[in-house]
């Protein structure tokens, strides 16, 4: 008789991720001989020349920047024109506020707010006790946020709108502290240049797409912006989620990310392998959203990723989340799509969709249903 060798199957394993206001997304992790060509850093790209004059060198960049977005869908860009003097002004303002006393934070509430706008608490389980023996499970402060919107009065190119398009800028909600000195004016100002700077790469990936420059212009007049200041608290090792932040893409148009040296944040490749992507001074990190992605038939990627803060120290990080105007019903690309690859996607506009998203945030937090990723 002769032996029979059975071999052990391996079972695939699966990273799971929040898209479309849903946990049930999930990519596998590939190894050895079934992994595929993917990206394992996050590209760096020198953004100068989109302010340059000469269209052959508007167009070179544009063509390098669109490359990265249909590759990796995450990239760093220097040379982009906002002061390191504003930065760590706005850093110094974040820590500033976030060092306050809770209840001076909770004037600004975000739950005591029509829009979501303000100041939030998140938090997790975490056991608490002796190592041998019973130990409870106590909720632990794992993240704070502040959480401001698009002002039309403060737009660097004021919009004509009207009193509906006006109702539907977020930033008409914001509640703001009155400590520190200054909060309000610094927040506003970075967002007045982050919008400029917004703007100029909309017109970069229209033209890396194959689009006239100014596709775009007429659906940023008085985009969708959310601007949030992240105060990440040491994660506890024994906490039920290991995530500072857990894994997600962004819904909107981009993200332009501000970070500190502290470090954490993890992007998701194809083989389903988190690749870090560290500080690097003077740069901003920049990723493609769902929104991006959807419009341009699936050639832009918007990447998976997340926050772990263990390196046993706090972190700020400040996302400065980019899209369309609110009622602007954008559908696919002209030029992303043709016969062989006709568009997968009809017209959709922001306002409806995040209204939604926010009557669902309300529904969780009222009923005191637990969640993973906060609507922006």
């Amino acid at each position: 008789m002769s032996a029979t060798t059975t071999m052990a199957v391996e079972e695939p394993r699966y990273e799971f991720y929040y898209r479309e206001n849903t946990w049930d997304n999930k990519r596998q992790v590939l190894t050895g001989s079934r992994c595929i060509d993917t990206f394992s850093e996050i590209p760096l790209v020198d953004i100068s020349r989109i302010f340059s004059p000469k269209l052959e060198e508007r167009k070179a960049v544009a063509q390098a920047i669109t490359n990265v977005c249909q590759r990796v869908g995450f990239m760093y860009i220097s040379n982009h024109g906002i002061s390191q003097e504003l930065v760590d002004k706005v850093f110094a303002m974040s820590a500033a506020f976030h060092a306050q006393l809770k209840e001076i934070k909770q004037e600004c509430y975000t739950h005591n707010n029509k829009e979501l706008r303000g100041w939030n608490e998140h938090s997790v389980n975490t056991p608490r006790g002796p190592v041998h023996g019973p130990r409870l499970k106590v909720r632990v402060a794992k993240k704070g946020s502040f959480l401001y919107s698009y002002e039309p009065d403060n737009d660097p190119v004021p919009p004509q709108l009207t009193a509906e398009q006006r109702a539907m800028c977020l930033g008409t909600y914001n509640q703001w502290p009155t400590k520190p000195d200054g909060f309000k004016e610094t927040m506003l100002r970075y967002q007045r240049e982050l919008l400029t700077l917004s703007r100029k790469l909309m017109q970069s990936i229209a033209l890396g797409l194959g689009c006239e420059e100014t596709y775009f212009d007429t659906h940023v007049t008085a985009p969708f912006v959310s601007i949030i200041l992240q105060h990440y608290l040491p994660m506890h090792p024994d906490a039920e989620d290991p995530n500072s932040l857990g894994a997600h893409t962004d819904y909107e148009t981009f993200t332009i990310l501000n970070q500190d040296a502290t470090g954490g944040l993890e992007v998701l490749n194809k083989n389903g392998i988190y690749i870090p992507a560290p500080y690097i001074p003077n740069t901003f990190v920049v990723n493609m959203g769902d929104f991006l992605e959807r419009i341009t038939n699936d050639k832009v990627v918007s990447t998976v990723h997340r926050v772990r803060n263990v390196s046993g120290r706090q972190r700020y990080s400040i996302p400065f989340f980019f899209s369309f105007n609110m009622d602007s019903d954008m559908g696919v690309i002209p030029s992303c799509a043709s016969e062989t690859n006709p568009a997968k996607y009809g017209p959709r506009n922001l306002f409806e969709f995040t209204k939604e998203m926010r009557a669902r945030q309300k529904r969780k937090y009222t009923t005191g249903e637990k969640h993973g990723i906060d609507a922006n």
